[in-house]
């Protein structure tokens, strides 16, 4: 099978959508592929895999009635294939992370990350939001800044306060360390979802405001309550995303390419900034995403949803992304550094791999891939 079809393919079967003919199309080419490439796999995980799938087709086989598939539990229920340069792995994502082995691979291992982040007043004071405890933990301009089961609450207490001439200048910021995240509710009842890595800065009251703006490095999901009288802006590094009231996730981060807006419902423009000033603007609709270039263009193309919302949602999603890309995502999570030692790997990776395992895990299903790694204190050597 070409790459794209079986991509689909594949994708189809793992989510149970595929037909009777799909099924038996997937079934007997796996097969195939497992008895042709036996030298891919290292002993003893190669025959585990075949002598497990052959076992779960026989028992759907059997069932008159038809069974969602269940891939087999090896490396982190990850069945691995590996066909015309792309290595793909599939796991269970409905399988209790309880489930999951977490044995570790190597002899030193890393957590996974969590909501970690820290809270910077506008007077300097700063406040460790994951060594706090639930409740209020600060008042600023008639509002309320409280911890809730790991996420910050900005609510309005004082209907009839305004903020003062010096209070409007005034900006918290939260900020999360490789290996962190959090969520936040701003005072306007916007919701915000802050990846590894990032930081977002914002005044505590957007009363009396003109519009609601906030700063942004790194990444972050965005769902802003509707207010028609004062937009939403987002502003990050050469960009501007305005919104009256939507769901979109911003990837700014200063080791990627280019920066990316995914719109998921609603509508938002994306213009360029310089510094000094503004130029060309593109307005997104559900669905597409834009890609901010070095040289300042805006590229508009369909979004992949679900690639873009997987950190969110709990998991890493690959969608033929090469091995440097992969590494960069798994650095920001688990708070490493990656050295690559004599590789100029040209491996696409296609698959899921759950953001709540232990590093150890996720690396031993790469190396289905070609890599090898090894991890020293909290570095990871990349080898081929």
């Amino acid at each position: 099978m070409g790459n794209k079809k079986s991509d689909k393919l594949l994708n189809k079967y793992l989510k149970g959508n595929a037909t009777d003919e799909e099924n038996a199309l997937v079934e007997s080419w796996f097969l195939e592929q497992t008895s042709d490439k036996s030298q891919t796999f290292d002993e003893p995980d190669y025959w585990q895999v075949k002598e497990k799938l052959w076992t779960k087709i026989q028992e759907k086989n059997a069932h008159t009635q038809p069974v969602k598939p269940l891939w087999p539990k090896i490396a982190l229920c990850a069945a691995v294939i590996l066909f015309t340069g792309v290595c793909i792995f599939l796991f269970n994502p409905k399988k209790p992370s309880s489930q999951i082995s977490r044995s570790p691979a190597y002899a030193n291992d890393i957590a996974p990350g969590s909501n970690q982040a820290i809270l910077t007043l506008s007077n300097g004071s700063k406040i460790s939001l994951s060594n706090a405890e639930n409740g209020k933990l600060a008042e600023q301009a008639g509002i309320s800044i409280t911890k809730i089961n790991g996420r910050l609450v900005y609510e309005l207490k004082d209907m009839d306060v305004n903020p003062g001439p010096d209070q409007k200048n005034l900006t918290n910021i939260i900020s999360t360390p490789k290996g962190g995240q959090y969520q936040i509710a701003l005072p306007d009842g916007t919701k915000v979802w802050l990846n590894s890595a990032s930081s977002l800065k914002f005044p505590p009251s957007f009363k009396k405001q003109q519009e609601r703006r906030v700063e942004l490095n790194g990444e972050a999901y965005f769902e802003v309550a509707k207010d028609k009288k004062s937009p939403f802006r987002v502003i990050t590094k050469n960009q501007t995303v305005q919104v009256f009231g939507t769901h979109f996730n911003v990837n700014s981060y200063n080791d990627e390419e280019n920066i990316k807006t995914t719109l998921l419902e609603g509508s938002v423009r994306v213009s360029v900034h310089s510094g000094h000033a503004q130029s060309e603007a593109q307005f997104l609709k559900p669905g597409q995403q834009s890609s901010l270039t070095s040289s300042g263009k805006i590229e508009i193309a369909p979004a992949n949803i679900e690639q873009v919302m997987a950190w969110k949602n709990g998991y890493f999603h690959f969608e033929k992304d090469n091995l440097f890309t992969v590494m960069r995502q798994l650095e920001r999570w688990y708070n490493v550094e990656v050295v690559y030692q004599g590789l100029n790997s040209d491996d696409e990776f296609v698959g899921d791999i759950p953001r709540s395992v232990h590093l150890s895990e996720a690396l031993k299903i790469l190396e289905y891939g070609g890599a090898r790694f090894k991890i020293e204190g909290r570095k990871i050597i990349v080898t081929k």
